[in-house]
């Protein structure tokens, strides 16, 4: 049985557009909590039986989830903790609200249900690629 868990989600700014209705590019951060006291956290000495890391997905749409990134564990943590933070590399998103997922991914490769900690984030488009004005 995994730990409990709350997770929180932000996204930051935009990095840098791409192709008109493709999606734009941005940086996702996680800020989430995870109780290790059942199961935990994987270290240099414990490598089994033990959570690896949190995964993170956008699951908007309700298809298969689309990992975008992953956070690993505080090493050797065996009680709840707060705070964990993670931030994606460049990932594409087109505008609108997203619904993001959590897991935690054991050492053996089990995850969680991604359907288990979920958060909701509106990504906005990016700004024109250019712009003028003329005053007369």
């Amino acid at each position: 049985m995994m730990g409990k868990w709350v997770m929180g989600m932000a996204l930051a700014a935009g990095v840098a557009g791409i192709a008109a209705g493709a999606g734009s590019q941005h940086t996702v951060t996680v800020t989430l909590n995870y109780d290790f006291s059942v199961d935990n956290a994987c270290s240099a000495t414990v490598t089994t039986g033990c959570v690896k890391q949190f995964n993170i997905y956008d699951t908007t749409g309700g298809g298969t989830p689309l990992k975008l990134f992953s956070v690993p564990t505080p090493s050797g943590a065996n009680s709840a903790v707060t705070g964990i933070t993670g931030t994606s590399g460049p990932v594409t998103l087109k505008a609108g609200v997203h619904t993001f997922a959590a897991t935690a991914q054991m050492a053996d490769g089990t995850e969680s249900n991604p359907n288990g900690s979920t958060a909701t984030a509106t990504v906005l488009p990016d700004s024109p690629a250019s712009f003028s004005v003329v005053v007369q």
